[in-house]
């Protein structure tokens, strides 16, 4: 009978289960998923700029504009710091969040130099103008902190950390290019959000193992699974909640194939997503790791998704998550109960074929 009411509820659409889980709460006495999440303060500059957020969320095929993004990746990066904070931003490329040209006292790394970065993104739909010169060239197998001399306020990474080899050698790398009292500001992309909707979420098990033994590039099974399972919604590879429309493969069986071949020849770094994130289980994550010693960081403040990803800050000082372990992993936990029951584009060949 409990798995006949569990496929049930999995068939009903989001909003009808979100309801259920009201009415199921209101009647056991708990509280709704909304107060548990704001037992700790979440960012209340977000609100100011979200004016940002779209008003008719659901019929927009992508996620907040460009602008409207990079002013909202800017305000919870900087909170309650000045304006003219040391910033490292690692790898901004063709996207820079607290962009020299516009004032900010900022130095950036990037593993090519900025003719290198326009070379690279020269196909892609980007103005060279917003490339900017890179500050710090890293070379392949080199520590950012024994490169870069200068220590920052700020170190950012937006939508970097999901590329790193090792999160936790990446954390602690970020760590050491602090100053006394600095912070680590990530954007993160939100799995349940981007092409990566049907990768399972990354384990702490393989983050303590990849630590201990960091591979020198992404591994085949990994170039499999993010190939394999990679989706658009709608046309497109990130959207925002809400977003109507069928899911489609990315990628062919013959696609992915050619690329698991290139990954297992080791010939050289291949970019893709390497760990998978949703913002209350990054959390987790995050707390887990400092709590068995692999980083010395805590939480500072996070704030929920807008449009496709959200915002976590970290410093050695930080409070940390400010409720019991049991309720981060039931918001956790949450997080893939809202996720929507997927419809598939009419003849589209199943990446399988």
């Amino acid at each position: 009978m409990s798995r006949y009411a569990d496929r049930l509820k999995d068939s009903l659409p989001p909003e009808t289960r979100r309801r259920l889980g009201r009415i199921k709460r209101a009647v056991l006495d708990q509280p709704e998923l909304a107060d548990r999440i704001l037992e700790k303060p979440v960012f209340k500059v977000v609100e100011k700029v979200v004016a940002a957020r779209p008003t008719a969320i659901s019929e927009r095929p992508g996620t907040l504009p460009r602008e409207e993004r990079t002013a909202l990746r800017q305000t919870v990066a900087l909170m309650d710091r000045p304006r003219d904070s040391s910033i490292l931003e690692i790898g901004p490329a063709h996207n820079p969040t607290c962009a020299k040209k516009d004032g900010f006292n900022t130095r950036n790394t990037d593993y090519l130099d900025r003719q290198g970065l326009v070379e690279k993104y020269k196909n892609h739909p980007y103005d060279p103008n917003d490339i900017e010169e890179v500050d710090y060239v890293l070379e392949a197998g080199s520590e950012m902190a024994d490169l870069i001399p200068e220590r920052f306020d700020i170190v950012l990474a937006s939508h970097v950390i999901e590329h790193s080899l090792s999160l936790v050698h990446f954390l602690n790398e970020c760590a050491r290019l602090l100053a006394a009292d600095g912070r680590i500001a990530l954007v993160v992309p939100d799995c349940r959000f981007t092409f990566d909707r049907f990768r399972g979420r990354t384990t702490l098990a393989r983050v303590i193992d990849t630590a201990a033994n960091a591979p020198t590039f992404h591994t085949p099974g990994t170039m499999a699974e993010f190939t394999l399972n990679a989706v658009k919604h709608r046309g497109t590879t990130s959207w925002a909640p809400g977003h109507r429309g069928d899911y489609t493969w990315v990628n062919g069986i013959d696609q992915v194939k050619a690329n698991l071949k290139r990954a297992e020849q080791q010939a050289g770094y291949i970019d893709m997503h390497n760990w998978v994130f949703t913002p209350h289980h990054l959390r987790l994550l995050v707390h887990d790791l400092a709590t068995l010693g692999y980083i010395d960081l805590w939480e500072e403040s996070w704030a929920p998704t807008q449009g496709h990803e959200f915002f976590l800050n970290l410093s050695p000082t930080g409070k940390g998550i400010q409720m019991s372990r049991e309720e981060l992993v039931t918001l956790a936990d949450e997080e893939l109960r809202t996720l929507d029951v997927p419809t598939w584009e009419t003849g589209a060949p199943p990446a399988g074929n």
